[in-house]
C-alpha cells in the first residue's frame, strides 16, 4: 500500500488526486497544513477506521477456516474493499433546480436521507432541509430560500459588513430564548471570510435530545453563507453542518469543526460551473451530462435496455437505462422499497478489478436532489486507463455512467468529469424525490 501523503492527527486524505495548497480561513477548526482541495480525493481514514476494516477481515478468514473455505488474498480485498465502501464512503449532497446549485461533500458515510421542504407555514419563508442520517447523527444542508429579500444579515438590521461575533451569538441566543423547550445551550459563534462564499458565519450549538427513548445530547456545528455570484443578496442563504449525539463526532474521534473547515466549507460549489464545460442530454427522463465537445459515436437498445456511446479524444462514455419495472432479471435489486446499492459495489469489482490493489479505489453516495447514486473511482497507476462509474435509480429505471479516460489526464479536467458524471436528474416519478431512500438496505 503507498505511503498515504498527508497525515494530521488522526485525519488522513487519501491519494487519488493529488491535492495542493492550504486551507486558510478564521473559523475554528481550520487546519493551514491541510490542502485547500482535499475534499476532491472521496476518503478520509484514521486508525480507528482502518483497525475496524482490518477486523473486519480477520472475522472473514476465520469464519472461513471454520468452515473450510479457501479465498486468495484479492477475494478478501475485494470483501475489505466493500465493507469501505458501505461504512466510510463520502457523503456528497447536490441540490440543482431553478432556485438553487450548489453541491458540497461530508468524509462521512451515510445511510438514508430524510427531505423537507415548506416546513414553515409562513409563506414568505420557504426552507429546503436535507438530511443524510449516519451512525451517529445526521449531515445536513438547509437552504433558505427567503434570505434574498433581506437587505441586512438575518433581519437584523445590521449589514453583514459590520457584523460582529458578538451579534452572532446574540441572534442565537435571541432565537434560542424563543424556544425554551429545547434548552440550548454553549452556543458559540463567529464570523468568518472565505474567498467563494460571502454573508458567512459558523456556529455551534449544544441541546438535550430524546434518541431511542434515552436521554441524550446533540450538538449541532453549522456554516451559514451565500454564493458570491453578482448581487449576493438575490441567491438564498445556505446552512451546511453536522449533528452528533454525545460527545461524540461522526467521523471516529476527528472534531466536526475540522471537518467543517477543512472539507465541507472549501468543496461547497456551484454548479452552474458545469455549464461551462458540460451539456444536458436526455435519455428516457433521465438527465445526464456529458462535455461540450464530446462527439455521439450511436445507440444500441435491448429488451430492457438503451445505451449510448459519446468520445471526447481519448476519453470514452457509456450511458445506460435499465428498466427495472418490467424486467425479470432484477431480483434482489429492490429491498423494501429501497435500491441496493451492495449489489453495484460487488459488479463493479467482479467486471473491472482484477488486481489486488483495492488502496486505489474510492467510493462516495451522491444524493442529487435527495436521489442516492453511488460513485466509483478506480485508479490503477499501472494501467492505461482509469475508471469513472456512477449509477443511480429513480424508481424506474436504473442509470449506468462510465467513463474511462486515460492516465495522463490532468487532476482538473479528472476532477471536471467527475463532477460530471455525478450530476443526475429525472423527470420520472417525481414522488420518488420526496421518499426516504436506504442506500445499503439490509437483504
Amino acid at each position: 500500500m503507498p505511503k498515504l501523503p498527508l497525515i494530521v492527527g488522526a485525519f488522513i486524505m487519501s491519494t487519488i488526486l493529488s491535492p495542493v495548497g492550504a486551507i486558510d480561513v478564521n473559523i475554528p477548526g481550520a487546519d493551514s497544513k491541510i490542502p485547500k482541495d482535499a475534499y476532491i480525493n472521496y476518503q478520509a481514514t484514521n486508525q480507528a477506521i482502518e483497525q475496524d476494516v482490518a477486523n473486519y477481515v480477520e472475522s472473514l478468514k476465520s469464519t472461513d477456516r471454520a468452515n473450510g473455505i479457501s479465498r486468495n488474498e484479492l477475494a478478501y480485498a475485494k470483501e475489505a474493499s466493500i465493507y469501505r465502501g458501505e461504512h466510510y464512503h463520502n457523503t456528497v449532497i447536490s441540490v440543482h433546480n431553478r432556485y438553487s446549485q450548489i453541491r458540497l461533500s461530508f468524509p462521512v458515510a451515510g445511510i438514508k436521507s430524510k427531505y423537507n421542504i415548506d416546513r414553515y407555514k409562513n409563506p414568505d419563508r420557504t426552507i429546503e432541509d436535507y438530511r443524510v442520517i449516519t451512525d451517529n447523527g445526521s449531515l445536513n444542508l438547509e437552504i433558505d430560500y427567503a434570505d434574498y429579500k433581506d437587505q441586512d444579515w438575518r433581519k437584523t438590521k445590521i449589514a453583514y459588513e459590520k457584523l460582529t461575533d458578538k451579534d452572532v451569538r446574540k441572534f442565537l441566543q435571541d432565537k434560542a430564548k424563543k424556544s425554551p423547550e429545547k434548552h440550548i445551550s454553549d452556543i458559540k459563534a463567529t464570523v468568518f471570510s472565505y474567498p467563494t462564499v460571502t454573508y458567512s458565519t459558523w456556529d455551534s450549538m449544544k441541546m438535550p435530545y430524546l434518541k431511542n427513548g434515552q436521554k441524550t445530547t446533540m450538538t449541532v456545528d453549522t456554516i451559514n453563507f451565500k454564493h458570491i455570484m453578482g448581487f449576493a443578496i438575490r441567491y438564498p442563504l445556505y446552512h451546511a453542518g453536522i449533528a452528533y449525539f454525545d460527545n461524540k463526532p461522526v467521523l471516529n474521534k476527528v472534531p466536526t469543526d475540522n471537518l467543517l473547515a477543512n472539507y465541507v466549507l472549501p468543496s461547497a460549489k456551484n454548479l452552474n460551473e458545469l455549464n461551462e464545460y458540460s451539456r444536458i442530454e436526455n435519455l428516457n427522463g433521465i438527465k445526464y451530462r456529458v462535455p461540450k465537445d464530446a462527439l455521439f459515436e450511436g445507440e444500441s437498445k435491448e429488451d430492457y435496455q438503451d445505451i449510448r456511446y459519446y468520445k471526447k479524444g481519448s476519453i470514452t462514455f457509456f450511458v445506460s437505462t435499465i428498466n427495472l419495472t418490467n424486467n425479470p432479471y432484477t431480483r434482489n435489486i429492490i429491498i423494501d422499497g429501497h435500491y441496493n446499492f451492495s449489489r453495484n459495489l460487488h459488479s463493479f469489482w467482479d467486471i473491472y478489478r482484477y488486481h489486488p490493489t483495492p488502496e486505489y479505489i474510492n467510493y462516495a453516495v451522491v444524493w442529487n436532489n435527495n436521489i442516492p447514486g453511488l460513485s466509483i473511482h478506480s485508479y490503477e497507476p499501472y494501467r492505461d486507463n482509469h475508471i469513472l462509474n456512477f449509477e443511480s435509480y429513480d424508481g424506474t429505471y436504473h442509470f449506468i455512467y462510465t467513463i474511462f479516460y486515460p492516465k495522463f489526464l490532468s487532476a482538473e479536467e479528472v476532477q471536471k468529469l467527475r463532477n460530471m458524471i455525478e450530476f443526475f436528474d429525472s423527470t420520472n416519478n417525481p414522488e420518488f424525490k420526496l421518499q426516504e431512500h436506504v442506500v445499503f438496505p439490509e437483504t
